[in-house]
């Protein structure tokens, strides 16, 4: 069923891209008539979320067979950026009509809500958790699917505390290898390099003159931010495993004049190797975090596609000149709004602070 919501409220024209579509597929029912939204995605945050929004309609228009809870995908000129789960319905009626909005997250939602079973406080590899609490287990019913691993990552393994979410516990023992988790677009639970994604054709670049270049300029503005208060020169992971063997491990930075040491009291490593990627990972974190360029750029699309996290893309500026350079699509927000029409907020990453894991390979289906 395609819901057309033209005919219940009153229609707003955009000023640009009026082929770029956004769509939210839910229970059959495929709304693509918007006057405000939102799509999150985010490497740093574990769950990406979504905002739809309509105004002034006579009446409402939603079936009541749409409800929170229901799966739901969005598109972007037919392409997939987000599987989840519609957590809320809001109305409001006033002096101009209905307003509803509809709002959610993507998969990873459920796995940070929903806790571990209390009765699995034994370590457990990272394969056995994804067995016992995304494949099987109360959220087996969830539309998730396991994507490519390395089979190393998968021998990590990490103890189950009371009240720990079950996102939290996947995360502990991907880090036990240097890995990262994510949910990709299609709800795939995926372990590995997030930036180990197609990169599209033409690579895209990112301009800010105030001289006679102004015309190449392809940015509204640009906001960079470069802070090291989260940023250490030495970084100490100490720990015992379950056998009760103690280890240590330490990585250093030159990146800075100031001498800042840090130590993580780590539970979770079970080998010293292990201890020493969880440093390796804490240290790339740490300075990754540090610097941070944010630009809008106005539709949603480069050549076609949905911007996506991941992408490689280079800035050049004779104002913000500490920002030139290649960075990474870390997070981005595909947005409309009735005053700005379709933009996208990306937030980027200086490539050189990613510290790439190895390349996965298949290892595990549902």
């Amino acid at each position: 069923m395609h819901l057309s919501l033209t005919q219940a409220y009153r229609c707003h024209a955009m000023p640009d891209n009026d082929t770029e579509k956004m769509a939210l597929h839910i229970d059959g029912v495929v709304c693509s008539t918007w006057d405000d939204l939102s799509v999150d995605s985010d490497i740093g945050v574990p769950a990406d979320a979504f905002s739809f929004s309509w105004f002034d309609a006579e009446q409402d228009v939603l079936p009541d067979y749409v409800k929170a809870g229901s799966s739901c995908t969005v598109s972007c000129n037919g392409e997939t950026v987000l599987t989840g789960i519609l957590d809320r319905i809001g109305q409001r009626v006033g002096r101009n009509g209905l307003s509803t909005n509809l709002s959610g997250r993507d998969l990873a939602g459920q796995l940070i809500d929903c806790h571990a079973p209390i009765d699995a406080a034994a370590n457990l590899s990272l394969s056995e958790l994804i067995k016992r609490y995304v494949t099987g287990g109360d959220l087996a019913n969830l539309p998730i699917t396991i994507g490519k691993v390395q089979q190393d990552w998968l021998k990590s393994k990490t103890g189950v505390n009371v009240g720990e979410s079950v996102w939290d516990v996947l995360t502990a023992a991907a880090q036990a290898s240097g890995q990262y988790v994510w949910l990709s677009a299609d709800g795939q639970l995926m372990i590995g390099n997030p930036f180990d994604v197609p990169q599209p054709a033409v690579k895209p670049k990112f301009y800010l003159y105030n001289d006679d270049r102004y015309e190449q300029n392809n940015v509204l503005d640009a906001d960079y931010q470069y802070d090291i208060s989260n940023a250490f020169s030495t970084i100490e992971i100490v720990g015992q495993n379950d056998k009760g063997k103690n280890f240590k491990a330490k990585v250093t930075s030159d990146r800075m004049a100031l001498k800042r040491h840090r130590i993580i009291n780590d539970s979770r490593s079970d080998t010293q190797a292990e201890a020493e990627k969880f440093a390796a990972k804490a240290m790339a974190d740490a300075w990754l975090d540090a610097t941070d360029l944010t630009l809008p750029v106005s539709g949603w699309t480069h050549n076609g596609q949905p911007w996506q996290t991941g992408w490689e893309v280079s800035f050049d500026s004779n104002v913000l000149t500490r920002a030139v350079g290649d960075w990474v699509i870390y997070g981005r927000t595909l947005q409309l709004s009735r005053a700005n029409g379709k933009t996208t907020e990306l937030r980027l990453k200086r490539t050189d602070d990613w510290m790439q894991p190895v390349k996965y390979a298949d290892l595990i289906k549902k």
